[in-house]
């Protein structure tokens, strides 16, 4: 640091009144009337003393200073005695503080003229937790005027001027319960009844209730930790002359983004170098993040699903802003990403971060709720959004967003509890979205389990569902590992329709069995670790065949939304399309739903028997066409019910009635598609055997086996020619 910084002669009286306040420190920090006491002035200096405080000034030569540089030894430290340690030790976490004070300010006139002005507000946000109590008591001792006061509470009555200091009581986990914040809301209102000026220190965990935020004014940010700020401390803590080897020392030091993640710990253990340089040196050490080997960027995963697409967008827009080219508000700042587990959510959360080159802060609703008490977890939720607002531009990725439940669910067990999260999650989210420069990732399985509040744009701008990879991605993937392999093309078939994760550790284990093995790790080894197709195995996937085929077909006769990707995988299938349902017609429901019923009708056809393959959990072909059918009926006023809302049906309290008419209604739809599927009976048996070969078909791939499906009119329900247009 030089002299041209403009805080620095503010700085260096700030530590002088510091060290003089060591020598004269008492057992009691207030006086009867509970202010806080000020240092008595330190001795006046003399010019000459005054002239040997700049950095400039030294009792060595340059030439010896040289010397002893060389043999490692910072003489700039080193007094006429020989000593290079200060006389007084002060804790570094409070030098600190007082440094990051005093850059805030920028001088005492500027502190006198905004802080202490008759009837002045000030709000100063990005305290750490443990930082508040010490910077209350810091500016109360050592930055006020002479005949000035401070106070931590509403000043009613005051022998003397007095600064009211006001900050949120901390716990001892330095988090800060629903408790403490309606406290520190109490005593805001309490002080701006009175006065006297009000300065109020927020921590990055807390946001102000809306209500407050209107009337205060607009918070100023505690200057950051930088370089020339850790020179400074440096001089005070490893100096026995207050001066040190700037030269040497500053390049070692770590750059200004990453001191912004520097905490107490980190502070205190690079402190016990015994030299500036050391110190200097440990404290990069302990702040640098190791290149993660498996780093990968959005260009190095190659997606081209909606999902990738979006989050190139998000990174696009990003880097525009950080280079000025567009405001924050002009941009999308989230996204929640949907799927089932293992396609990859949390990756591409990482790849977002790797892709724009900023931190990635992590945090989910599982290990904040792990952390304790409602208080303990909404203080760790807190912390997080914090984090990531500290060290912006930077992205906060949250995980399992769908454990927070809906505050509108029917299950009622721990429902305050569940309220005050979601409501806490909120605030959070709307106060982040002010915070310009932090990109938030949502990331959850069941998007339906959300409070709707959670979804609407502002707090996440967009949603998309991140799919099992298709086969050019996988084959993608594995060229990263094995890569100008010739059975790179087989390998990525016989991992068609899996999941990045199920993948993943297939990779693993053949490298794992080849390592131990003294083998070859390349495609041939994988394919020859895989397990072997049995008679029973080849059976199923037909049938998978079929099934997925008889949505295509049936989806096409209808004239429903083009079937854009089919996948076939060991065990499952998947047939890619958009709803039918747009108008929200009877005959749209009826459509869907036989759709969704006719992988159950192309079984029938072909192999004159059904499984359990349309059936099981949330999200299987039964489980849609019957909520689909129950929606129709109690919910969409186009069932029996006619001009009715009757909610959503709990299965559990269906009655015998409504379950024979809801089976006896479903099995008509079944005979429609079946009906549908019967004269291409051919086409849906050569499409089976097509996607049994290749095992993926995007929509190119189907435009030949798809597109002449045309029915020269809708048929109807009942009707017994339905369907039987030649193939």
């Amino acid at each position: 640091m030089s002299n041209t910084q403009s805080w620095a002669p503010y700085a260096r009286d700030i530590l002088r009144r510091l060290r003089h306040a060591q020598t004269v420190v008492t057992n009691d920090l207030f006086d009867e009337a509970k202010q806080i006491v000020p240092v008595e002035d330190p001795p006046a200096r003399n010019l000459m003393e005054a002239l040997s405080e700049l950095e400039e000034a030294q009792t060595r030569d340059s030439q010896e200073l040289v010397e002893l540089r060389e043999v490692g030894i910072d003489g700039f430290a080193i007094d006429e005695d020989g000593n290079d340690s200060p006389k007084q030790r002060i804790p570094a976490d409070k030098i600190l503080v007082c440094l990051q004070l005093a850059v805030t300010f920028g001088t005492h006139y500027g502190f006198c003229a905004q802080v202490l002005a008759p009837g002045a507000v000030n709000v100063i946000e990005g305290f750490k937790m443990n930082q508040m109590e010490t910077a209350a008591t810091q500016i109360g001792r050592l930055f006020l005027p002479e005949g000035w006061a401070a106070q931590t509470y509403a000043a009613k009555s005051a022998t003397s001027p007095a600064l009211q200091i006001i900050s949120p009581p901390v716990g001892n986990s330095d988090t800060l319960s629903p408790s403490s914040q309606r406290e520190f809301k109490r005593k805001i209102l309490s002080s701006l009844a009175q006065p006297h000026p009000l300065l109020i220190l927020l921590p990055d965990e807390l946001q102000l209730d809306p209500n407050l935020r209107h009337v205060l004014p607009k918070a100023q940010r505690l200057a950051a930790v930088d370089r020339d700020m850790m020179l400074m401390l440096l001089a005070e803590t490893h100096s026995a002359t207050r001066k040190i080897d700037r030269d040497v020392v500053r390049p070692l030091l770590p750059d200004g983004a990453a001191l912004k993640s520097l905490d107490t710990p980190i502070l205190l253990a690079s402190l016990r170098a015994p030299t500036p340089a050391g110190a200097a040196k440990q404290m990069s050490d302990l702040l640098h993040t190791p290149v993660d080997p498996n780093r990968m960027t959005l260009q190095d995963i190659n997606g081209h699903s909606p999902a990738h697409r979006a989050a190139e967008g998000l990174v696009d827009d990003l880097t525009a802003w950080r280079a000025g080219e567009t405001k924050w508000s002009d941009i999308s700042h989230s996204l929640l990403i949907s799927g089932e587990p293992g396609t990859g959510k949390s990756f591409l959360a990482r790849a977002i971060a790797a892709s724009a080159d900023v931190p990635l802060i992590r945090g989910s609703f599982g290990s904040w709720q792990a952390t304790g008490h409602l208080g303990d977890m909404l203080g760790a939720m807190s912390k997080s959004f914090a984090e990531a607002i500290s060290q912006k531009p930077s992205v906060l990725f949250v995980d399992e967003i769908d454990a927070s439940g809906s505050r509108d669910s029917a299950d009622k067990h721990n429902s305050n509890y569940r309220r005050n999260v979601i409501n806490h999650f909120l605030a959070e989210v709307d106060a982040l979205m002010r915070a310009e420069g932090v990109l938030l990732i949502g990331a959850c399985n069941h998007p339906g389990n959300l409070d709707p509040a959670i979804l609407r744009p502002g707090r996440f701008d967009q949603h998309t569902e991140l799919g099992r990879p298709p086969l050019a991605q996988v084959r993608h993937m594995i060229s990263r590992v094995l890569p100008e392999n010739t059975k790179l093309e087989e390998l990525a078939r016989a991992f068609a329709g899996q999941t990045p994760a199920e993948i993943d550790a297939q990779l693993r284990s053949a490298r794992s069995t080849a390592r131990r093995a003294g083998g070859s790790f390349d495609a041939a080894w994988v394919l020859a670790h895989l397990p072997a197709a049995t008679p029973q195995m080849n059976a199923r996937q037909r049938r998978i065949a079929l099934h997925e085929s008889g949505h295509a077909i049936a989806a096409a006769l209808l004239r429903a939304v083009p079937v854009t990707r089919m996948v076939l995988s060991n065990g499952t299938g998947q047939t890619h399309r958009s709803n039918v349902v747009h108008e929200g017609l009877l005959s749209e429901f009826e459509d869907e739903m036989t759709i969704l019923l006719a992988g159950r009708s192309a079984e029938r056809l072909t192999l004159g028997t059904i499984s359990a393959g349309a059936g099981g959990d949330d999200g299987s072909d039964l489980q849609l066409a019957t909520q689909l059918l129950l929606s129709c009926d109690r919910q969409a006023g186009l069932g029996i019910h006619g001009n009715s809302w009757l909610g959503k049906t709990d299965m559990s309290r269906l009655t015998q009635h409504n379950q024979d008419r809801l089976r006896v209604k479903l099995d008509k739809m079944e005979r429609r598609a079946l009906r549908l599927l019967e004269p291409h009976r051919e086409r849906l048996e050569r499409l089976a055997a097509h996607l049994l070969k290749v095992r993926e078909m995007d929509a190119e791939d189907l435009r030949p086996w798809l597109e002449d499906l045309i029915p020269s009119a809708r048929p109807p329900i009942d009707s017994p020619q339905a369907g039987s247009n030649p193939s």
